[in-house]
Parts: structure tokens; sequence; C-alpha cells
């Protein structure tokens, strides 16, 4: 679906009307991609409970209309806890459940200091991560509020595991 809120945003309204036009019921939607880690081993895969923003909170904010509508970021609990037992089954394979942040910028949003901007010194970022890592995020990404939102409001059971590559 590519990169962020917008492409997958995208992606999911045209996945969820062709759902709902060939008359599928009962769907559960399964999202697999990459992320940064936060405290956790290289090479871990973090199954998602909960969507953050980067104030840590378990919302997905969207303008509409020229409003402001602030929309649920839980994901299905029982799922999560299906594909955690699933992966015990494989060796070498370190798998959690975790909050995943959802940035809308790769560099400044997610704390880089490689990026063409940086606008706060190496000790606010470590600050920032601890204080993300205290609220229970375990990963950061770029599209996963955009994913609990529109699975919740639509009705879908849904779940985004993400491999923390290094």
């Amino acid at each position: 679906h590519g990169m962020g809120i917008p492409s997958i945003s995208i992606m999911l309204h045209e996945l969820i009307k062709l759902l709902h036009h060939a008359k599928c019921r009962d769907v559960t939607i399964i999202r697999i991609g990459t992320s940064g880690g936060l405290g956790i081993e290289a090479g871990s895969v973090v199954i998602t409970d909960t969507a953050m923003d980067s104030s840590f909170q378990p919302r997905f904010e969207q303008v509409v209309l020229g409003d402001v509508v602030v929309r649920s970021t839980e994901l299905d609990k029982d799922l999560a806890e299906e594909l955690l037992a699933c992966s015990r089954d494989i060796p070498d394979f370190p798998t959690l459940i975790g909050h995943t942040m959802c940035t809308y910028d790769f560099y400044e949003g997610q704390g880089r200091l490689d990026g063409a901007l940086c606008s706060f010194s190496s000790e606010k970022k470590l600050e920032y991560l601890r204080r993300a890592y205290d609220a229970g995020v375990r990963n950061i990404e770029m599209e996963s509020t955009a994913f609990a939102a529109l699975c919740g409001m639509c009705g879908l059971k849904g779940e985004s595991c993400h491999f923390h590559l290094h």
C-alpha cells in the first residue's frame, strides 16, 4: 500500500468497498509491515494491541469537511492473542503484543537526528522515546492509526504486525 497514512487510507477504502460489493462477511484483515523497535530485540515481531498517535493517545484524528474527527484505534485483542499463540510454534521468532506508535513523518516525527532538519537534541529524543516506552509503545511506524480506525469503523476484525529489522 505504500508509506504513510494517506496511502494506506486509500488502499483500505478501495479494499473495503470491494469486500462490500463481493458480499464478504466475517472478514479479518492482517497487515504485515516493518517498523522501528523501541526497547525490543532486533528481529522481533510486534503484534499491535492499540495504535497510538505521537502523543501516546489511542486515537486517529482526521479533518473531514473542516472538522477534526477523532476515532478509536484499538484492535481486536482476541486476534492479537491468537496470533501470539501461533508464534509460539516457531522457534527463534521473538514475538510480543504491544502498543504501536504511528507518526506522520519518518524523520523528526520519529525522533530521528539524521534528517534534513532536526529541531531537537539527542537528549530530548531519548527523553521522548523513554516516555513512549513508559506508555507501552514497543514500535514506531506510519500507518497503524488509520488502519485500526478504518477497521473499527467498518466493523472488520483487524490486526497489524510489524517486523523490527534493527
